[in-house]
């Protein structure tokens, strides 16, 4: 029986090993974002990895676990104790109809303190202080607000927005 299971890679191997397994018969999805980066003050967009090092492939562990295992890139199939890790249909279906409706939106230079509203994701509609930008990722450290208590969040750039109240 085929199931979806999450497959790490080798770094930046996860094209060569999903076109391999896809010759091979075995479906494979690896779910990729527009990502922003600057290039000498310029921005610039290139198509990443949602999950960096990871794909998905549906196949039957019985008959199909060596290909998998043993194809050119992968490293592993993802397990938890000594079962592979199942990955339910309806989350990738999430991710595909989620993928399919990105908008690329500029993204303006946020300042060390300035204020900023999360307007993505799980944490949508939540306020904090701009702190700092992830070097090489398109992924900033957030100071979050919330009653008395003061927290750090990672999140996507273009998840966040400027917020016209003062701190």
């Amino acid at each position: 029986m085929q199931k979806w299971y999450a497959v790490m890679v080798k770094l930046r191997q996860e094209k060569i090993s999903t076109a391999l397994l896809e010759q091979a018969g075995i479906e494979t999805y690896y779910p990729e974002v527009n990502e922003c980066f600057s290039v000498k003050g310029r921005r610039c967009l290139r198509r990443a990895g949602l999950f960096p090092r990871y794909f998905f492939a549906r196949f039957d562990h019985d008959t199909q676990y060596r290909t998998v295992s043993y194809c050119r890139g992968v490293r592993k199939i993802v397990t938890f104790g000594q079962a592979p890790a199942e990955v339910e249909s309806g989350l990738l279906d999430a991710i595909r109809r989620r993928l399919s409706r990105q908008d690329i939106i500029p993204i303006p230079r946020l300042t060390h303190g300035e204020v900023v509203r999360i307007s993505h994701g799980p944490l949508a509609g939540v306020e904090g202080v701009f702190d700092s930008c992830l070097s090489g990722k398109e992924r900033v450290v957030v100071l979050l607000r919330t009653l008395s208590y003061q927290s750090r969040a990672v999140v996507k750039l273009s998840d966040i927005e400027r917020f016209s109240e003062a701190v």
